[in-house]
């Protein structure tokens, strides 16, 4: 085995090992109180999917003896829910693609909840879209469950079958994660230790006036749903998960805000791109103010792209072999591929940035 390759495997074990672990202390939260955990379950399902499913791509290549020890069910739904962590940055998706998924989710969400009431008149005041919120701050909606957790079409005509696959779902990536984590030194506190069910808001909302009052009038209903994700998972990393003190959390939640803030950051700017002569004057300064801060430019510069990858994908690029060590904090990834930062510096400037984009997107959305 070469140098490269040994330092490349060896990076990419112990990033693994660091989500796997933090996974762990947040699943072991999830099954003691799982009162409190219904909402977080839906605000990390795609980070969960994220790392599940790539870990095990690069274990099957790295260590394939314990690859094929790790019971891995339900990959087809674990790997879509992966992708929506791309957001409009999927080449397969895109910014339209995602659209109609929100599309359909509306409607079905629609054709499920309206239209029930034996009475005519009351009609008006039935919903059909949810929204949970922490500490007042949106983490998710019913529209952006249905997103990240990757529903299948029509899923909401059978609840019963909805929640039993769900579940299935859920024991096959704890499953996974007990096995893979379980050689690993894991407990200590997570972010689920600070949580309280008190801190949770639920409301009913009728999507149709809702999306008129949110973001702008320029904007279809499908990319308001979007941008609602968006703002949702700035929130959860702005508000769960920056309680997490632990210091085997930090590499993963570094991650975690990293790479959300730069697909964030794209699909704001596919966004502008395609619909900018079409919003009103303020929604154009508060995109600027996301775009075109400094920050935003620094998370998607240079080598940036192999940066993300290596986050997302877990094994370096062959090139940036040679400045990396297991020996340096986050082993030397930050210096090789952002020269004039390290990595307290990248991430204080990204939680930082992280709480930015989070109160810009909350203003836009008006509510």
């Amino acid at each position: 085995m070469s140098s490269e390759t040994g330092i490349k495997q060896d990076v990419a074990r112990l990033l693994i090992e660091g989500d796997l672990a933090f996974s762990r202390r947040f699943l072991e939260c999830v099954v003691e109180d799982i009162d409190k955990a219904v909402v977080p379950i839906f605000c990390m399902n795609s980070y969960l999917s994220l790392i599940i499913h790539e870990s095990y791509r690069t274990l099957k290549v790295n260590d394939p003896g314990l690859a094929a020890s790790l019971a891995y069910e339900h990959e087809e739904t674990i790997q879509r829910a992966r992708l929506s962590v791309k957001l409009f940055d999927d080449s397969k998706t895109g910014l339209d693609k995602v659209g109609d998924a929100f599309t359909r989710i509306i409607d079905e969400g629609r054709q499920a909840f309206l239209g029930n009431t034996w009475f005519p008149p009351a009609r008006r005041w039935e919903t059909d879209l949810g929204e949970y919120r922490y500490r007042g701050r949106l983490v998710s909606t019913t529209h952006t469950v249905g997103f990240v957790m990757a529903l299948r079409a029509n899923a909401l005509q059978d609840l019963p079958a909805l929640g039993q696959e769900l579940s299935a779902v859920a024991q096959a990536q704890s499953a996974y994660v007990s096995q893979a984590a379980g050689h690993l030194p894991w407990p200590g506190p997570s972010f689920m230790n600070s949580i309280t069910l008190d801190a949770f808001e639920a409301r009913n909302r009728r999507s149709e006036r809702h999306f008129n009052r949110i973001f702008d009038a320029g904007l279809p209903e499908e990319m308001k749903a979007s941008l609602t994700a968006f703002q949702c998972s700035l929130n959860v990393l702005d508000a769960m998960l920056r309680d997490d003190d632990n210091p085997a959390s930090a590499e993963t939640v570094f991650k975690l805000r990293y790479v959300t803030l730069y697909h964030v950051l794209s699909s704001l700017e596919k966004l502008r791109h395609q619909y900018g002569k079409a919003l009103g004057m303020a929604s154009r300064s508060l995109l600027a103010a996301m775009l075109d801060h400094p920050v935003s430019a620094e998370i998607r510069s240079g080598e940036a792209r192999h940066f993300r990858n290596t986050l997302i994908h877990y094994t370096p690029a062959e090139h940036l072999t040679s400045k990396l060590s297991t020996n340096a904090p986050y082993y030397g990834l930050v210096e090789a591929c952002f020269p004039r930062r390290d990595f307290p510096s990248l991430r204080a400037a990204v939680a930082e940035h992280t709480g930015r984009m989070a109160a810009l997107m909350d203003r836009w959305s008006g509510v």
